[in-house]
């Protein structure tokens, strides 16, 4: 009887210990899920809006290079180390402060950016100051477009210079800053070749997600390999329309281990996630004489005659692609 008794208790013993483990793993397992899901999860309603932001100011930018090159009606202006300064510059950094302090961050947001209201400020730059005013105003209009609420009254002068100025952030190792060049490459802007607007978030000295948006690069490479020659954003003589799908919203966030790229949004569309997004991959070729060989356009930034001999010296089959850089 003792030893049927010990057994017993052995056997119901061994059970709950069983039992014991698989509820703890199963707690254990249900935890883990979580954090995968929310580490996955983690950052998504920042990108959502930050690529939301800048396909708007894509389509700023676009219109703004249409009447610059079109009627040179809006001004471009030198900063203090001659580098030039357009209406984009503001209206995009205007645009994107309002927008991250309206829907996510609060009054606080913390932006590095590049533009001041200085110039903007000064008792004869008031006609300058009532185009950005007027630009901002029309793209905020368009915020439904792309999902996003429009303000209920138009923000005057001072709402947006204080928006250009919340952008003062110094950054820093710590805490949360977005980084934002509104017009990163304003020669070729005003020019009407290439440029790029750049929004990034870092987290404690950590790059956590960015979104980069070129309005007239093209999502195809063939309209690069036909227009290579000309180095101009627009051929003379267009390719078929099914090439030619100008502008597009690159992103990625960390620990994603993906990059995707979207086309800009054009006429009556509007913006439905994940707007046709490809997934971008990186070149499989892995012979440098089959590469695509690019480099800048503006000689201070490259030595011409020495990336031509290192091109010549490996052999590349493929012409140069120059493009405009600031």
């Amino acid at each position: 009887m003792y030893l049927r008794s010990s057994a017993e208790i052995l056997f119901f013993f061994f059970s709950f210990l069983i039992f014991w483990i698989l509820f703890e793993s199963f707690f254990l397992l249900k935890k883990i899920v979580s954090q995968m899901t929310e580490e996955k999860d983690k950052y998504g309603k920042e990108l959502d809006l930050a690529v939301r932001i800048v396909h708007m100011a894509c389509s700023l930018c676009q219109k703004v290079q249409q009447r610059l090159i079109s009627t040179a009606s809006e001004q471009v202006l030198a900063k203090d180390d001659d580098s030039p300064v357009t209406i984009a510059d503001w209206s995009v950094q205007a645009i994107v402060s309002w927008l991250l302090s309206e829907f996510l961050e609060g009054p606080n947001v913390c932006i590095v950016a590049e533009e001041d209201v200085q110039t903007l400020s000064k008792s004869d730059a008031a006609g300058l100051l009532a185009a950005v005013v007027n630009t901002v105003n029309e793209c905020l209009v368009e915020a439904p477009k792309y999902g996003l609420q429009c303000p209920k009254k138009a923000p005057g002068t001072s709402k947006i210079l204080e928006a250009i100025s919340r952008c003062n952030s110094t950054g820093g190792p710590t805490g949360r800053h977005w980084v934002l060049d509104p017009v990163d490459g304003t020669l070729g802007f005003v020019r009407g070749d290439q440029y790029a607007v750049a929004l990034a978030l870092m987290e404690e000295g950590k790059l956590v997600l960015g979104v980069l948006g070129c309005p007239n690069y093209p999502m195809k490479k063939e309209l690069l390999n036909y227009n290579h020659q000309s180095h101009q954003t627009m051929p003379k003589s267009p390719p078929p329309s099914d090439i030619w799908e100008k502008g597009c919203v690159m992103y990625a966030r960390r620990g994603s281990a993906q990059a995707w790229m979207q086309p800009l949004i054009h006429g009556d569309s509007k913006f439905e996630w994940p707007n046709s997004a490809r997934l971008i991959k990186v070149s499989p070729i892995d012979d440098p004489s089959l590469a695509t060989f690019c480099e800048p356009v503006e000689k201070a930034n490259s030595n011409h005659l020495f990336t031509a001999g290192l091109a010549n010296s490996m052999g590349l089959k493929y012409v140069t692609f120059i493009f405009t850089s600031s």
